[in-house]
């Protein structure tokens, strides 16, 4: 009963992992999206909020069940609303 619970327990927690990289990824896909809009709109942005996201999923991403995630500067923004507006 204990290798059950043991098991249980182990699985559980990977759940919860799994869990909170889907919800943190997602935060991080529409932080990058306000940030592009942002850059269209020749608005001043930052890539704080993405890389705090980055930093919190690559913690997880340690554990080894879980894809880690780059960094993101504000020249690579540019550089990507500059590749996609052609």
């Amino acid at each position: 009963m204990s290798v059950h619970k043991g098991i249980s327990n182990q699985l559980s927690q990977k759940n919860r992992e799994i869990n909170l990289f889907i919800q943190l990824d997602k935060e991080r896909e529409e932080a990058i999206s306000h940030a592009v809009q942002l850059c269209k709109a020749n608005e001043s942005f930052t890539t704080e909020r993405i890389n705090e996201l980055s930093a919190q999923i690559n913690e997880l991403a340690k554990q080894g069940s879980i894809p880690s995630r780059s960094y993101v500067t504000p020249q690579m923004v540019k550089e990507f609303v500059e590749k996609t507006s052609k």
